[in-house]
């Protein structure tokens, strides 16, 4: 068949229609350039356009939704992908009714809008997504008193606060989270009238075994997902990511979205061929982050996607399960692109 665009390649993908090969990308962070739009623009351009990638997911830093509701960093100081915690809103359980709606056009917001008018401006016509929290996400990031900015304290901290809210004022957290959902769905359609084709929905290690109870994520992360969600379900390209291993697959499947990314390899999740048969969804996936791609050869890493490809149905779009680490060597990038290609 003739050669396809980006834009119609993934298209055909999302609804099983027939393609010219398999859509394909990554995506990983960039310090420091997230701290500006226009810094951080260009770095997604480049690397759009460097590797070849089919779509863009846009990467902003981790902690501007928490900081739209007064979490303060210190950029100066990472850890991975997390600045040092400097102060926020949530001490105790009984500061709750802090968090009220805010302007979804405003502050932290408007920044995030002007990078996605500048990196369309780019795109040449290709599909972008702008990255969301799920609104527990962004809680959770409220919520939690790190000890040190260390990946592995940071993530642990939300999970301690969430329970404890949880357990202390689940009151609290249901209104909390209805104002943190009122905003980002305003800002979800603000984010599609500046050029996004919708958005990659991150609910971040939260709907898995041992942190929250599928009863716990039934009660305070899935309604307002949905309801988020369908605010903006009209968008062309809405990808669910559910992050992390052991997660709660099934949960999540009718939400209106058209694809679902997780991580398939390695982390006693269902694998794509068990997916496919689980799900109408186009399934974006594929190649572990933390293998091949981060540690192995070029050629391992196509053996891994190729293998991927051989076990995936009509809608299937080949990606990492997750970000890839940013020192990912460039040949491994370059050779996840290359396995697409016919042999």
């Amino acid at each position: 068949m003739q050669q396809l665009s980006k834009r119609e390649r993934v298209d055909a993908a999302l609804k099983g229609e027939d393609l010219d090969r398999v859509p394909v990308s990554a995506w990983q962070h960039f310090i420091p350039a997230e701290t500006q739009p226009e810094t951080l623009a260009a770095a997604s351009l480049q690397y759009f356009h460097t590797y070849d990638w089919d779509w863009l997911k846009v990467n902003p830093r981790a902690t501007y939704y928490a900081e739209a509701w007064g979490n303060r960093y210190d950029y100066r100081n990472y850890t991975h992908v997390y600045p040092r915690l400097l102060d926020g809103p949530l001490h105790s359980p009984a500061d709750l009714d802090k968090i009220e709606a805010v302007s979804p056009t405003s502050g932290v917001f408007a920044g995030q809008l002007e990078l996605l008018r500048q990196i369309k401006a780019g795109m040449g016509g290709a599909h972008f997504l702008q990255t969301l929290f799920s609104p527990l996400s962004v809680l959770g990031f409220l919520v939690g008193r790190p000890a040190t900015h260390s990946t592995e304290a940071v993530v642990q901290s939300q999970y301690d606060g969430l329970r404890q809210y949880i357990a202390e004022n689940p009151q609290g957290v249901h209104n909390a989270l209805q104002q943190i959902t009122s905003t980002l769905s305003a800002y979800a359609s603000a984010v599609l009238e500046s050029g996004a084709s919708g958005l990659f929905f991150a609910i971040t290690k939260l709907a898995r075994e041992g942190i929250l109870s599928q009863a716990e994520f039934s009660e305070f992360g899935k309604p307002y997902d949905l309801q988020l969600l369908r605010a903006v379900q009209s968008a062309p390209f809405n990808l669910l990511h559910i992050c992390g291993a052991r997660v709660y697959f099934d949960a999540v499947l009718d939400y209106p979205v058209h694809a679902i990314n997780w991580a398939a390899s390695a982390q006693q999740n269902p694998q794509i061929a068990e997916a496919g048969q689980r799900t109408n969804l186009a399934l974006v996936g594929g190649v572990d982050e933390h293998g091949a791609l981060q540690i192995g050869s070029p050629g391992q890493v196509i053996e891994e996607a190729r293998g991927a490809l051989r076990t995936s149905g009509r809608r299937f779009l080949l990606t990492p399960g997750c970000a890839t680490n940013m020192l990912v060597p460039p040949a491994n990038l370059h050779a996840l692109r290359q396995a697409v290609e016919p042999l």
